[in-house]
């Protein structure tokens, strides 16, 4: 007997899937892994850092599927879609005006790619996927009005479609545009291999691509100039890339704050630091980083944090721990050793002091890669954790 499986029950169960897979459930590597299935994400991120990893095949696959399939990822996988489109169907909104709105979805697509092949995905944040996992991390760590503002990009979503029925999907989302973009091209092309007659179109695939590539190449090009350095210093997730392209590049989603299993990756919210704003940060409070986790490089959909090996983590410098002597109670002639205890890279030793019968932990910034163990034991909490551009 053949079973047909409708669309609504396929879109039903995927949403269900990534809304158990955005939650802080400790789902380890499964943790927000529909990201991955976003091929604008992955395109963005491919071009940018020039790198493939195994789970890009999930994103490539879609992409391949829409091609022959126009918008499947949109009728069968978004699960921001389902629920705008349900969001839609109860509004009592009978304003058009938005109907009026041309479709830029495919513009904002080519806009954001081809400014990447300049070094910025201009508008990588715009992704559904990003927007959907980005209100779940609310739940991985400390409430506050910041955090909660900040991320709550999904319900405004849904608020704009309540008010302007389909308006997101249809007219301005930029996954939603490169899969129309894909299948125009794909039309097109089989057309002119039967050699059939185009259609008359003023905005041709060829001539958007260039308007928008143009547009989003200068923009990739100006942008950066026109953005300050961040002048302000932390600690980030072990195997980041450069600050500029991690706070370009990184989407918010969420997923390596939800996935590490001592909790001290949090969400920056520096005043004075704008560009990094939401990005993810190390708070080293009664956790430090895990000489044997990789979590947050195998969760991160962007390659913000490059995937790593466990055994590469003694290669791989967050920043320095600091003694205050002042604070050490080796210092004021009283034993310990628990940083020396602590510290799995043999960067601690406890050496000879300058006055006589006294000892003090001396850190070699060679081998310190910054995972914060030495600072967390630290009775007297006399070792800071210093960024590496700070040392």
């Amino acid at each position: 007997m053949k079973i047909v499986l409708k669309s609504e029950t396929v879109r039903i169960a995927s949403t269900l899937a990534a809304f158990f897979m955005a939650l802080p459930l400790g789902l380890k590597g499964l943790t927000g892994i529909f990201v991955w299935t976003s091929p604008f994400i992955m395109l963005n991120s491919i071009i940018i850092l020039k790198s493939f990893v195994v789970l890009n095949l999930l994103g490539t696959a879609v992409l391949l599927v829409v091609i022959f399939k126009n918008r499947f990822f949109c009728r069968y996988m978004c699960p921001a879609g389902f629920c705008c489109d349900k969001i839609s169907g109860i509004s009592r909104t009978k304003v058009s005006i938005h109907k009026k709105m041309p479709a830029v979805g495919s513009w904002l697509a080519l806009i954001s790619l081809a400014a990447a092949f300049a070094g910025i995905p201009l508008l990588i944040l715009l992704d559904p996927l990003a927007i959907f996992h980005g209100t779940f991390s609310i739940l991985s760590g400390d409430l506050s009005f910041v955090t909660i503002l900040s991320l709550s990009g999904f319900p405004l979503l849904l608020a704009v479609n309540y008010i302007f029925p389909d308006i997101w999907c249809s007219r301005i989302c930029p996954l939603g545009g490169l899969q129309d973009l894909l299948t125009d091209i794909r039309r097109r092309t089989s057309r002119l291999i039967r050699r059939k007659p185009q259609e008359s179109d003023p905005y041709s695939p060829a001539r958007r691509f260039f308007l928008a590539s143009g547009l989003g190449l200068i923009s990739g090009f100006v942008l950066p100039k026109l953005i300050s350095p961040s002048r302000s210093q932390y600690i980030r997730p072990p195997a980041s890339v450069e600050p500029a392209t991690f706070n370009t590049l990184c989407i918010r989603c969420g997923n390596c704050i939800k996935s590490c299993p001592t909790n001290i990756i949090t969400n920056h919210t520096d005043y004075s630091d704008l560009t990094s704003w939401m990005t993810p940060e190390i708070n080293f409070g009664d956790g430090y980083c895990l000489e044997t986790c990789n979590l947050c490089s195998s969760v991160c959909p962007t390659g913000s944090i490059t995937h790593f090996s466990p055994d590469a983590k003694k290669i791989i410098f967050m920043g320095s721990a600091v003694v205050n002597y002042k604070e050490c109670l080796l210092a004021h002639n009283k034993e310990c050793d628990r940083c020396m205890a602590a510290c799995k890279y043999n960067a601690v030793k406890i050496v000879p002091a300058s006055r006589l019968l006294l000892m003090t932990p001396e850190i070699d910034q060679k081998k310190c890669v910054g995972c914060g163990a030495c600072a967390v034991i630290c009775p007297t909490s006399a070792i800071n954790m210093i960024p590496p551009l700070a040392v």
